[in-house]
């Protein structure tokens, strides 16, 4: 079996993770490879927790499941893992006017550690629990969380923001990604708490979120080394004047 035509494999389970192009019929025409040798490859791929097979009627529909896994194992070129990382973003999902959510999105090679504060927000939000409603305390605190950070999260989807995703060929929906959100949230928060001005609030902003991910690294991969990149390069204007 042929390494090429598995790394070819996975570049399309990868382009085409938002789509239901990627059968094995369809990446046999589209590779111009015997039908057998490309099902005996996903397969291969699915053994080793690189995708996933769906089957969907009469068709077998190839997704990603691990792109660090898919890297590990030399089938992923770091691009992917970097700059090309929005071909599996939750976003580029509303192209075909359907969402899968950002489970592949988070396979990256995100080396991240445990924080302290996390151990500090549970422990508090359990003390808590002894002076709410009784329904509220049962459920446990995800439900909370949940609905606290998607209210919080969430804005409305702007006119630019749809233009934006229209000329992409994706289709807008009714909130911006929630990134722009907490982004938004955070800035407040820095504001609020310092009485600084916007531009100062972004700046110290991704001061923290640098700071956070220092506390937080596990280790290197090509994904931490752009997240570095992506805030040295946020902060080059205005926040180095």
């Amino acid at each position: 079996m042929s390494d090429q035509l598995i790394r070819e494999i996975v570049r399309l389970a990868v382009e085409e993770h938002h789509t239901y192009r990627s059968t094995i019929r369809w990446l046999t025409s589209r590779l111009g490879a015997p039908y057998a040798a490309v099902r005996r490859a996903v397969y291969r791929l699915e053994e080793e927790g690189v995708v996933r097979v769906l089957r969907l009627r009469n068709e077998y529909v190839v997704k990603m499941r691990d792109m660090e896994r898919a890297y590990e194992l030399g089938y992923l070129d770091k691009a992917y893992l970097t700059y090309g990382a929005g071909f599996v973003a939750p976003l580029t999902a509303y192209k075909d006017g359907f969402y899968l959510s950002d489970e592949a999105y988070i396979t990256l090679p995100f080396k991240i550690r445990r924080h302290e504060a996390l151990d500090r927000l549970l422990e508090l939000e359990e003390k808590s629990r002894a002076a709410m409603e009784d329904a509220l305390a049962f459920i446990g605190e995800w439900p909370r969380f949940t609905l606290l950070f998607y209210r919080t999260a969430l804005q409305p989807a702007d006119e630019w923001y749809v233009e934006w995703v229209r000329r992409e060929g994706l289709e807008p929906g009714r909130w911006a990604p929630p990134a722009y959100g907490f982004l938004a949230f955070l800035i407040y928060v820095v504001r609020r708490l310092t009485g600084a001005d916007w531009k100062s609030a972004y700046c110290t902003a991704l001061r923290l979120i640098a700071e956070y991910v220092k506390e937080t690294r596990a280790g290197p991969s090509p994904t931490e080394e752009f997240v570095d990149k992506v805030l040295a390069e946020m902060s080059r204007w205005p926040c180095t004047e």
